[in-house]
């Protein structure tokens, strides 16, 4: 596992979630992970598989590439 990798998607996913107002509860129910699971992926000790990424865009409304890290998006 990619630690750098996985703190930033964590960071990203913690700041799209607050702008969301959603609590990590709430977003762990609606990707259908296990709450304590979510929160270390928060954290940056758990890197999302694709098909949770891909529910985690959706369900935070913002883009993949945002929340993998993208630099320089909405910018």
């Amino acid at each position: 596992m990619s630690l750098r990798m996985a703190e930033t998607i964590g960071s990203a996913v913690r700041e799209a979630r607050r702008r969301a107002g959603l609590t990590q509860e709430q977003v762990a129910e609606a990707i259908e992970l296990n709450p304590l699971a979510f929160s270390r992926l928060e954290r940056g000790k758990l890197l999302p598989s694709v098909p949770t990424l891909a529910l985690l865009s959706q369900v935070l409304k913002t883009p993949t590439d945002v929340l993998l890290g993208a630099s320089g998006v909405g910018a």
